[in-house]
């Protein structure tokens, strides 16, 4: 019977790709973790590569002039813009005489690679702005790249371009250059409400509206919540969801934010956010109100445990910030009582790369493990052309290798700092394909109002969702399916041994520890 109903549930979605493949598939904003996708698959296809350029819709004409018979250089993503580098071909050219396209998705784009001739280039659209194919080498036997631009903005300069954009936008919780200090400073400067600061992009560069509503879901803040009032441990909850998050939709190509080892039960119902668009919090069953923030709408748990308000701001958000919806608000009484805020302690986290900068950063060299101090002392050394010996041996002790990387951080005039090194370092390729990405969506019927795979031409995604998922895929979605109900299990007789003790679900629910960062 499940095998009939995803059938018809996937005839039913290629109809409508087919009818009308603009509107079924390229509808919504392409957040932050789907352009870190589109620069890792350039990185590994195209640059290098010299191309041809021309604009079939003639609205990128100059544009592609510029970059007509250059080579990629590199690529890369800021939140949620695209910057692409197209130098002369020739290795001795200038680096300021490089041309640098910026593309901002908008709310319908997508950049789609078509390898030729294993892969059939679709006719242009009539939004494709940019147009690419390989001028490939005659070794080549034919085979080549081509690629079909579709965005809201895209413009060409200079390296002026790139410098002057990517200083109006915020941290990337995907970068790590990304300056987690500096975003605090400016969010304890602001009026505005941590749910708006969120949606900024001149805060936080990347997250979108599903991902603010989750995002502040599992840091535990109320989104009307001052940014003047957040204090650092609250601050550092919300960074480390956003990093996490944003990491999880870069790897598997959804926005998937449920936690499978925080809330197992919850990703064994096939729930994939908490709050976002639902009338019920997926975790605690409480009520989810809504209400527009900014010209957005806002979500958050009313459950009082899941986000917690603070004592300023108990009442409805005021009129200048927010409209509150009155169906959702009716009867609301505002509490006078909230949890006594503790100081962060850090931990050490392997969730992404850029989190042991700010571990070091915070708390020094003792909250690193001993391969992450060698490989900060190995890239500080190899960076700075150090002959410095005073790497420890592989069995010393952390104490060893804590004073040894002391030492060497301590050199400042010999040393670059840690930030210098980390800087824009590439992303390892994500963990599934655009390819799986969409069928998995298929499959799970998710809306495609919610999110497009920006990767895929609208052609590709229907050859992608018409394909049975791979075995692989299949096992690993089982297998978490299965992981999933066996902790619900033992959560379950855990959470029954723990009533027996003390009598208190509500207080076994509110002391619950959330590692946000696991």
């Amino acid at each position: 019977m499940s095998t009939l109903l995803l059938q018809l549930s996937l005839l039913s979605l290629l109809t409508s790709l087919v009818l009308n493949p603009t509107s079924a598939l390229v509808i919504t904003m392409v957040e932050g973790h789907s352009v870190h996708r589109i620069a890792s698959r350039f990185r590994s296809q195209l640059v290098g590569r010299k191309f041809a350029a021309s604009s079939p819709n003639f609205r990128f004409t100059e544009g592609a002039a510029a970059i007509d018979g250059r080579v990629l250089s590199r690529v890369e993503a800021v939140g949620k813009n695209l910057f692409a580098f197209f130098k002369n071909d020739g290795g001795d050219i200038a680096e300021e005489e490089e041309i640098v396209i910026h593309v901002h998705f908008g709310m319908s784009g997508a950049w789609a690679v078509f390898n030729a001739p294993i892969e059939e280039e679709p006719e242009v659209k009539p939004t494709t702005r940019l147009r690419l194919e390989e001028i490939a080498p005659a070794a080549s036997n034919g085979s080549k790249y081509i690629a079909h631009l579709s965005a809201m903005t895209v413009q060409h300069g200079d390296l002026s371009l790139y410098s002057i954009k990517k200083e109006s936008l915020g941290e990337d919780p995907l970068r790590s250059d990304a300056n987690i200090n500096l975003l605090f400073e400016k969010i304890r400067k602001s009026k505005k409400s941590i749910g708006q600061l969120v949606m900024d992009q001149s805060f936080f560069c990347g997250p979108g509206n599903i991902y603010r509503a989750e995002i502040l879901f599992l840091a535990g803040v109320y989104p009307t919540t001052q940014g003047m009032e957040l204090d650092r441990a609250s601050f550092d909850k919300i960074w480390n969801a956003s990093v996490k998050l944003l990491r999880r939709g870069y790897d598997t190509g959804s926005i998937l934010t449920v936690d499978a080892d925080l809330d197992p039960e919850v990703v064994a119902r096939g729930e994939r956010r908490y709050i976002y668009n639902k009338s019920t919090c997926a975790r605690c069953g409480g009520r989810v109100s809504s209400w527009v923030m900014s010209g957005r709408t806002c979500y958050a748990c009313e459950s009082g445990n899941c986000q917690l308000k603070v004592k300023k701001l108990q009442s409805a958000p005021t009129a200048a910030e927010a409209t509150v919806d009155t169906t959702t608000a009716k009867g609301k009484k505002a509490s006078t009582k909230h949890q006594a805020k503790k100081q962060h302690v850090p931990f050490i986290s392997h969730c992404a790369p850029i989190i042991f900068q700010q571990r070091l950063e915070q708390s020094g060299a003792e909250q690193l493990t001993i391969s992450e101090i060698r490989s900060v002392m190995e890239q500080i050394i190899q960076v700075n052309n150090s002959n410095d010996t005073a790497l420890p041996p592989k069995g010393a002790r952390k104490s060893v290798h804590v004073e040894a990387l002391n030492k060497l951080l301590s050199k400042k005039d010999k040393v670059r700092t840690i930030e210098a090194v980390t800087l824009s370092e590439p992303l390892p390729p994500p963990l599934i394909s655009a390819e799986d990405a969409a069928r998995e969506k298929a499959i799970s019927g998710e809306n495609r109002a919610v999110e497009h795979v920006a990767e895929l031409s609208s052609e590709q995604a229907i050859k992608a969702i018409s394909v049975t998922p791979l075995p692989s895929v299949a096992a690993r979605r089982k297998r978490a399916e299965n992981h999933g109900m066996e902790a619900g299990r033992k959560r379950r007789s855990y959470m029954s041994q723990e009533r027996d003790t003390d009598g208190s679900s509500n207080k076994r629910r509110s002391k619950r520890k959330l590692n946000y960062d696991k």
